[in-house]
């Protein structure tokens, strides 16, 4: 699954860029299940741990894009990726982790 920068932000920086449904939509493909509202902070807790490749390096890129803006505020933040990212320009492809690792309460 491929998704923008802008949608990605949500998982890689932790604050909602877009539609909490776009981070339902991802975290259930990363996880390959479903999860209910009160799971999702253990799901972005368990993403942040393992740290797959794909999302050490989206959250690189965001870094340089903190490094450029000269902020970590988020509207200056998610405005230069609007403006400088069109929905193709830096895809992110998600990878999968196995949900039987999650400890969901």
């Amino acid at each position: 699954m491929k998704v923008s920068l802008e949608k990605a932000f949500s998982i890689l920086d932790g604050r909602l860029s877009t539609k909490i449904e776009d981070v339902f939509e991802m975290l259930n493909y990363i996880y390959d299940t479903s999860f209910f509202t009160h799971q999702l902070p253990s799901a972005m807790r368990k993403l942040q741990e393992e740290n797959p490749d794909w999302f050490s390096a989206g959250v690189a890129h965001l870094e340089e894009i903190r490094s450029i803006v000269g902020t970590n505020d988020f509207e200056p933040l998610i405005n230069y990726i609007k403006e400088n990212y069109s929905s193709h320009d830096y895809d992110i492809e998600l990878g999968r982790i196995e949900a039987s690792q999650l400890n969901l309460k």
